[in-house]
């Protein structure tokens, strides 16, 4: 997988990305190990042409269809769930659904805090729904709506069929 961060000179949340997060030790690990990472400034390559804010975060996959992208300032916390979503949507791409659910379930549990929990959460549910374990589908879609009921994810995770016996 590649991952493209893309900068402009004086920005702060830019410095901020280079000193925080990037230079984390649990993110360069992760980084070292499942990614090559491309860093540019604001004119640079990778195709990148709806740039607003900066730093600008994208990571693709091997045929460079995008996985994931965010805008401005991701802290080290943040940025480690940023990746393993990323991954993640890649396995369910390759329909390796378990391994996606076992990346985001391990997910769960180190980064119970993060805000990108209710999407974590809800691609766990389609993990394990292409895996046919509607229960399993149903179980954390229903944690999902109860522990974050006014997030988007929470309403896209309305079960509309009856789990299986």
């Amino acid at each position: 997988m590649t991952l493209v961060v893309v900068t402009k000179n004086d920005c702060s949340g830019c410095e901020l990305m280079y000193r925080k997060t990037l230079s984390s030790a649990e993110v360069e690990q992760e980084l070292e190990a499942k990614w090559e990472v491309h860093s540019v400034d604001e004119k640079g390559p990778h195709g990148i042409t709806d740039l607003i804010w900066y730093p600008t975060t994208v990571a693709y996959d091997r045929n460079f269809a995008v996985l994931r992208r965010e805008e401005g300032f991701i802290p080290a916390y943040e940025f480690m769930v940023f990746l393993r979503l990323a991954e993640a949507r890649e396995l369910l791409n390759q329909h390796a659904y378990e391994n996606s659910r076992s990346v985001l379930m391990k997910t769960w549990k180190t980064y119970p805090l993060s805000g990108l929990m209710p999407e974590c959460l809800y691609y766990i549910g389609v993990a394990s729904h292409l895996n046919q374990e509607p229960r399993q589908t149903a179980r954390i879609w229903r944690i999902l709506r109860d522990k974050y009921p006014a997030a988007s994810w929470a309403h896209k995770a309305m079960l509309q069929w009856p789990p299986k016996p």
